[in-house]
């Protein structure tokens, strides 16, 4: 990802000016920093480490999906909503964070359908801020990930009915466009730094490996993208991911062919079920924080990360290669993942 890079199919200027046509509310600056970690690559003996600060994001304590809030709020505003629901997640969601930190940033409610998940029932961490935020919080009384749908659908008519009107957040166009931008992102900065950074990490089994997938094709920036998937679903997240990146790519008028078969995903690291802590994801938490002060957690970030290690420590990386991973946040789900943390041996 340098000067030296293959011509676009479109220049960066013209992927950000189709960006700045769909409406956007501010939630963050940007771009995030991309920062260098040297003390972790010194333990590792290589490779050089860059971090895309995407935790930094300013929002409800920061994360990747205040890059898609942006334009799904400004597509509510522009549509006369006064309302964002969302289901499809746990109760310790950082989507489900981020979206109702959004809501109230905007002047508009939250309603959120939630699963239980691992610690649901607990105070603390992403529940605890819902909470303080004022979500309208409608328990599903189910575990994992899916099966909303009905739940989901009924609290929509229910608002209808009372007059209101919501905004439904769906795994759409717009769920990918903010990491096409984040991906624009990391190859000016990298192009800035001198650096060509062929590897990008990321944890994602959705919309943020998808937009790094458009941007990187779309501006021909020839980064291998590795995604680490949180959950382990039959089939794979490739064809979501895929589906994703067209439909973005349609939403901005840019050319995009894409198939499942084009994506590397992974749930070689989610461990035994979504959300549960695992060694090797604690074994990065720690060591990430014990030589650059960096936080990642154990549910996205730690895992994806551990996927990092691994490849190092298989010599897939080595000293002559420099990666990008981005941080997609989470820091609250360490307060919900203290006994863990607690009981797991450093590194």
């Amino acid at each position: 990802m340098t000067t030296a890079d293959p011509p676009a199919a479109v220049s960066a200027a013209e992927l950000r000016r189709r960006l700045d046509v769909l409406p956007r509310f501010h939630l963050t600056d940007l771009p995030t920093p991309l920062h260098e970690l040297p003390n972790l690559s010194r333990r590792l003996g290589g490779p050089r480490i860059l971090m895309k600060r995407d935790d930094l994001t300013q929002s409800g304590l920061g994360g990747n999906k205040n890059r898609k809030f942006q334009f799904e709020v400004g597509a509510a505003l522009a549509q006369g909503c006064d309302v964002l629901v969302w289901g499809g997640g746990v109760m310790q969601s950082n989507h489900a964070r981020q979206c109702a930190a959004a809501a109230r940033r905007a002047g508009l409610d939250a309603v959120l359908v939630l699963n239980e998940g691992p610690h649901g029932r607990d105070m603390q961490g992403n529940r605890l801020l819902l909470e303080l935020l004022g979500a309208d919080v409608r328990a599903t009384g189910r575990d994992g990930m899916f099966g909303h749908e009905a739940d989901l659908a009924a609290v929509v008519d229910e608002l209808r009915r009372a007059g209101r009107r919501p905004f439904v957040v769906e795994y759409g166009p717009l769920t990918a466009v903010g990491y096409a931008e984040c991906l624009l992102e990391i190859h000016e900065q990298c192009a800035a730094l001198g650096v060509e950074a062929a590897h990008v990490y990321a944890a994602s089994g959705g919309g943020t490996q998808a937009g790094l997938e458009l941007g990187n094709r779309v501006l021909a920036a020839g980064c291998t993208i590795r995604g680490y998937s949180p959950l382990d679903v039959e089939g794979g997240r490739t064809a979501q991911q895929a589906a994703l990146a067209r439909a973005s790519a349609e939403l901005l008028g840019l050319p995009l062919t894409i198939e499942p078969g084009d994506i590397w995903n992974s749930s070689a690291f989610v461990g035994p079920a979504y959300a549960a802590a695992t060694p090797e994801g604690m074994d990065a938490i720690r060591l990430v924080a014990e030589t650059e002060g960096v936080f990642l957690e154990p549910v996205y970030t730690g895992k994806a990360f551990a996927g990092l290690l691994h490849d190092v420590r298989q010599g897939r990386l080595t000293a002559d290669d420099t990666v990008v991973f981005v941080h997609t946040g989470g820091t609250p789900l360490l307060f919900a993942y203290a006994r863990e943390l607690s009981e797991s041996p450093r590194p």
